[in-house]
């Protein structure tokens, strides 16, 4: 398919498409390349459910939930998509393997970037996201993407190696199937769970024995399913259906205890400083994460279809970034996130904070908003600094200094950020 495809559609259809691959390019997400195979490619195609130009939002669109309206499978976010097609490197020739199809649209994408010599291999465990991406990319006209059933955990032996994998579902483990199939000069793209926080990290074989990380670059996407989903723990808060916790790695804290602290008075402390954005405030949350190990990380889910509670939206509207949770010397669960702020920067910056939810849980926040000052004196280290291998079980030294190590069962993360 080609961009003249794209051009024999509607006049509407057409500025859509056009509009999207510039705001990509013009954004910096999207290279002059990457910006090309997104105008070649109409999105619209591939969501048939919505309308023309909702599918052209640059957002998520979510095309399947599970019976309790979770979320199961999205059309991922433009932007991130380019993002992360950005860390694979694509180039005219190359045979890519896809974990988690989807609609098909990213798979189409990627066929552009391979060209007619290249190859796209597509996979997903539902069946019937398989029939839909296959029936999505015929109206497309694209025919250089092959899409099989089956868990994404496998990889697709029969046609590696591969010179490229991409992960398009959230995983929290890094599949050993994955890393065989790659070939000399593989690299693998996927959103990585470290400590409940999602990061896009491109990761090629390293002279250590481990596969190093070039790029981090923080991301939410839908948990994957099948072999190489992670045991977090989902726990549902308040009535049912409703809001859910999903804790990555530490204990689990109790639904009543989590519900009512969070559905309690908040205390905000000061950090005492400013940061230019979000994307610092984001870099803080990362460093937080990964320097405090004593401390339990949740995030909060909601229902994608229905309608929530007042009490329930009050709730959801809390942790937008995650939170942190600890027992306190008394036995009551303290809960405490940075406060993300509502209004407009106050010229150009943003003041840092740190709310604490429920009684008791001042005196988390106020340790989070002095950890913060710590963060600030050691130059605001985040993702575009963090040092991320992940090395196979077994191989990786027992310390690592600055630096934490996150054992899964293929694989052991070191995520920090070293002095030298």
């Amino acid at each position: 398919m080609s961009a003249r495809d794209v051009g024999e559609g509607t006049d509407a259809s057409r500025q859509w498409v056009v509009q999207l691959a510039e705001s990509l390019e013009a954004s910096g997400r999207a290279g002059a390349v990457v910006s090309a195979a997104f105008l070649a490619v109409p999105r619209h195609l591939f969501l048939p459910q919505v309308e023309v130009g909702e599918a052209y939002r640059d957002t998520a669109i979510v095309v399947k939930s599970d019976a309790e309206g979770l979320p199961v499978s999205a059309s991922t976010q433009p932007a991130m998509m380019a993002i992360m097609l950005e860390q694979l490197g694509l180039a005219a020739g190359q045979r890519v393997l896809e974990v988690g199809a989807g609609t098909g649209y990213n798979a189409a994408v990627m066929a552009q970037l391979v060209g007619d010599s290249g190859s796209v291999v597509t996979i997903d465990v539902e069946s019937d996201l398989v029939v839909q991406a296959r029936a999505n990319l015929a109206a497309a006209q694209c025919h250089g993407v092959t899409v099989i059933c089956g868990d994404g955990a496998d990889g697709a032996p029969d046609f590696a190696p591969f010179d490229r994998i991409i992960v398009t579902a959230g995983a929290w483990d890094v599949a050993p199937q994955w890393l065989a199939q790659l070939g000399d000069g593989g690299r693998i793209v996927l959103p990585l769970s470290v400590r409940g926080i999602q990061l896009s990290a491109a990761f090629s074989r390293g002279g250590t024995g481990a596969w190093v990380s070039g790029s981090a670059r923080r991301c939410q996407f839908i948990r994957m399913t099948g072999g190489s989903s992670g045991p977090e723990s989902v726990v549902p808060l308040g009535p049912q259906p409703g809001l859910h916790a999903l804790v990555a790695d530490g204990p689990a804290p109790e639904a009543g205890p989590l519900y009512e602290a969070l559905s309690g008075p908040v205390t905000e402390e000061s950090a005492g400083l400013r940061v230019g954005g979000m994307a610092e405030l984001v870099d803080l949350d990362l460093w937080l994460a990964l320097t405090e190990p004593g401390l339990t990380r949740v995030n909060l889910m909601g229902r994608h279809e229905g309608r929530a509670s007042t009490a329930q939206q009050r709730i959801a509207d809390l942790l937008p970034l995650g939170g942190y949770t600890r027992v306190g010397s008394s036995g009551q669960l303290q809960v405490a996130a940075l406060a993300v702020p509502r209004g407009p920067a106050e010229h150009g910056s943003l003041a840092v904070a740190i709310s604490g939810y429920g009684a008791g849980s001042g005196a988390l926040a106020g340790y989070l908003a002095e950890r913060a000052t710590v963060w600030n004196a050691l130059g605001r280290p985040g993702a575009a600094s963090l040092k991320l291998s992940a090395y196979p079980t077994g191989t990786v030294p027992q310390t690592h200094e600055g630096a934490m190590i996150i054992r899964r069962p293929n694989v052991a993360l070191v995520a920090g950020w070293p002095a030298n």
